[in-house]
């Protein structure tokens, strides 16, 4: 791969991609939104990142800006690593700058496919851009400090598609010499309900809220929280969309009933890591409070679009919309104004049609 990839995104998942990628060879763009400028500073002005953890290594990176149109210039590939809250802000510094024929893969997805193909259509209609997501993080990773970051756990499998879906295999052999574990999988939805963290997260979050509070962020999700009950919670919003999948006739990420007995429920399934009660995973502090993301982020962008596919196929989601009902008394915000149908472009649709559009693109 001779030209540049560019990974947007400054956080925990951007700095450890810019810094993977850079000690197996590629060149990269990395580059930051203006706003976390700060944050970033360090990495922006050193261009130089460290490693801890599983790798325990440094490097310079190819290309280090807070500007979008410079990262973006020359590319073919771009790899979104951020937050899915953030999807709105840095799709609307991405669009002016994006060209045909240029792939965007979003990390993880949470269906953001979909919305960046509704705001291109919205936006910039003559643009002819390749968009596909992931339904993981390669890495578990966080920063320890300045373009310092940890990296305690590697992916060992990760689905992969485009939108539309015809164009996935092809896709995918853009991005196989970067991640070979990928592997494609239906459509984007498939990919959007084979992510874990909205099924294991809220609920094992919203199941230990007292303790969380009580202990001012002393408490550890993986070691403490998915108990025999939580675990039952947690398998109940599995089982609810894993049947809304089955109704609309997509593959999605199955699990076996143990894998919901271990204290990282299925997280741990797809990822090289110990996982069990005394190693690396179980000692990660958090979340050590209700406005966390496993609350804010899983549970608007990763259930309310599966509980409104739900209802459009007659599918009940009980548990599933018990969970966001919860958050949004919890943290005083109506969760259900997350991504929906009409955020991705799918109101008014049937499941025909969303099949369809899912696979051709119209």
């Amino acid at each position: 791969m001779n030209k540049p990839i560019a990974v947007l995104g400054g956080g925990n998942g951007g700095h450890q991609m810019a810094l993977d990628l850079t000690l197996r060879g590629f060149d990269v763009n990395f580059c930051e939104h203006p706003d976390f400028k700060e944050s970033f500073k360090n990495t922006l002005d050193t261009k130089i990142i460290e490693n801890t953890g599983l790798i325990e290594d440094k490097a310079r990176i190819h290309e280090v800006t807070l500007d979008f149109k410079k990262a973006m210039k020359d590319v073919d590939i771009i790899y979104l690593v951020i937050p899915a809250i953030a999807h709105e802000s840095f799709f609307d510094n991405m669009i002016p700058h994006l060209r045909d024929g240029q792939l965007v893969v979003i990390w993880a997805g949470d269906a953001g496919a979909l919305r960046l193909a509704k705001k291109l259509r919205e936006e910039a209609p003559r643009k002819r851009i390749n968009i596909a997501e992931t339904n993981t993080l390669p890495y578990g990773t966080r920063l320890l400090g300045p373009s310092k970051v940890d990296l305690f756990v590697k992916a060992k499998k990760m689905f992969f598609s485009t939108f539309p879906a015809k164009e996935t295999e092809e896709m995918l052999g853009m991005v196989k010499e970067t991640f070979p574990v990928l592997e494609s999988i239906d459509n984007i939805l498939s990919v959007s309900f084979s992510n874990p963290n909205p099924t294991v997260h809220p609920p094992g979050t919203l199941l230990n809220i007292g303790r969380i509070q009580w202990s001012k962020g002393d408490f550890y999700l993986y070691r403490e929280g998915i108990t025999e009950a939580p675990s039952r919670i947690i398998r109940m919003v599995y089982d609810e969309t894993l049947a809304v999948a089955k109704a609309f006739g997509f593959r999605m990420r199955e699990f076996e009933d143990e894998q919901f007995r271990n204290p990282c429920s299925v997280m741990c399934v797809d990822f090289w890591a110990p996982f069990d009660k005394g190693g690396i995973v179980a000692n990660m502090k958090g979340p050590s409070s209700i406005y966390n993301r496993y609350i804010t982020e899983d549970l608007p962008y990763g259930l309310v679009h599966r509980s409104q596919l739900g209802d459009l196929v007659n599918v009940p989601t009980p548990i599933i919309d018990s969970i966001i009902n919860l958050g949004s008394g919890i943290c005083e915000s109506n969760f259900w104004k997350g991504r929906t149908l009409m955020d991705l472009g799918l109101d008014g649709m049937n499941r025909e049609q969303i099949m369809e559009y899912l696979q051709m693109g119209c």
